[in-house]
């Protein structure tokens, strides 16, 4: 057998100077790296949309509205009324006129009718209707990707590395722990589905809106969606409601449609430890090599179980420590108490299963070969 490295000798003796000169010297670092690739949700245009619905209800609640006058010139025998328009109208075209009477009444044989029309078809309704409409495109396209991301796979890649070197004066001791970690998932998951369930519920939100008497009103006019960029008018400037859509509708044209973003987020994360987590490696290198170098030696084993022994028991009062700072002395009594019971008896259990298989395999053996 193979005898082990001489640079073991290092734990050979347990003198506490030893130690200490031994973690003076010791140098280390200690990095975990994530990568991460995973199809790209996008959530900022959902809340942007929440926020806003409730200014587009008032507006379609209570539109602005416009008086439109419609002119024609009709037979007198079908004028309703006779307005100051009228008049100035007949003034100015003497035609119109049939008869005048001796003592000066005027008898026009048609008249200038004027019919006032109330609408909704104003720029600041279009506005709204064509933002409405935005809106429904972006929230059924975003739908649409969200499901069909199912079909595509994340992954995440993890990596620990730690490097520690030590140096007595007579032995260099370098050590390296690598560990890696490769984790796939697809189909639905829990932060998809609730994306997915705000998104639908925020399309019922929208199609809500589209039921509205002024929706209705200017969907059947067909009226002229807007184009960017937004006229910012009066009302657009001063009316708060107004206001909300404006910053949505700069958001959705800007953010929405001029970038265009990746399909998957590709993320890379580097931390690198210098408290504790590192110092707790720190001495399981030390603890390690010193374990090591007391298998090769038994009698040096026996001499310094009890040392080793307590080392393991400071580690892990100072681990439970860092994890409760107001754990009592009771506590940690009990606690050792109760895990120390289930482990014993969990060690008697296995080594009564082992001796109970053992036994029966070589019961039959020995039935076997008694028999031939």
């Amino acid at each position: 057998m193979d005898k082990i490295l001489d640079v073991f000798e290092l734990y050979a003796d347990t003198d506490k100077r030893k130690i200490e000169k031994f973690n003076e010297k010791l140098s280390s670092k200690m990095t975990v790296r994530i990568e991460s690739d995973k199809p790209h949700m996008e959530s900022e245009w959902i809340e942007k949309m929440e926020d806003t619905l409730e200014y587009l209800d008032n507006i379609l609640r209570a539109p602005t509205r416009l008086i439109v006058n419609e002119e024609e010139v009709v037979k007198i025998e079908k004028i309703k009324k006779v307005t100051v328009e009228s008049i100035k109208h007949l003034a100015k075209n003497a035609g119109f006129i049939e008869e005048v009477e001796d003592d000066g009444e005027v008898k026009p044989g048609k008249l200038l009718n004027v019919f006032k029309e109330e609408t909704f078809n104003t720029y600041e309704n279009r506005f709204i209707y064509t933002l409405i409409q935005k809106m429904l495109t972006i929230i059924r396209k975003e739908k649409k990707k969200l499901i069909e991301q199912n079909k595509q796979t994340s992954k995440e890649y993890k990596k620990f590395d730690y490097q520690g070197s030590s140096y007595n004066g007579k032995n260099k001791v370098d050590v390296q722990i690598l560990l890696t970690a490769t984790n796939e998932k697809s189909g639905m998951t829990d932060d998809k589905k609730e994306l997915l369930d705000r998104i639908k519920q925020l399309e019922k939100n929208v199609m809500n809106l589209t039921l509205t008497a002024t929706y209705q009103e200017l969907e059947q006019e067909r009226v002229q969606l807007i184009t960017p960029p937004l006229r910012k008018n009066n009302v657009i400037l001063k009316n708060v409601n107004f206001q909300y859509a404006a910053k949505l509708w700069d958001f959705l044209v800007t953010d929405m449609e001029k970038e265009k973003k990746a399909d998957t987020d590709n993320k890379v994360r580097e931390y690198k430890e210098r408290g504790k987590s590192k110092k707790y490696v720190d001495e399981t290198f030390l603890l390690d090599y010193l374990i090591l170098q007391n298998v090769e030696n038994p009698e040096l084993r026996k001499k310094h179980k009890k040392e080793i022994i307590e080392q393991l028991v400071a580690n892990m009062v100072e681990r439970t420590i860092d994890v409760n700072e107001s754990i009592t002395e009771e506590q940690l009594k009990n606690l050792v108490s109760k895990q120390f019971t289930i482990i014993k008896y969990k060690r008697q259990v296995t080594t009564k299963q082992i001796q109970d298989i053992f036994k029966k395999h070589i019961s039959k053996y020995m039935q076997k070969i008694t028999t031939k």
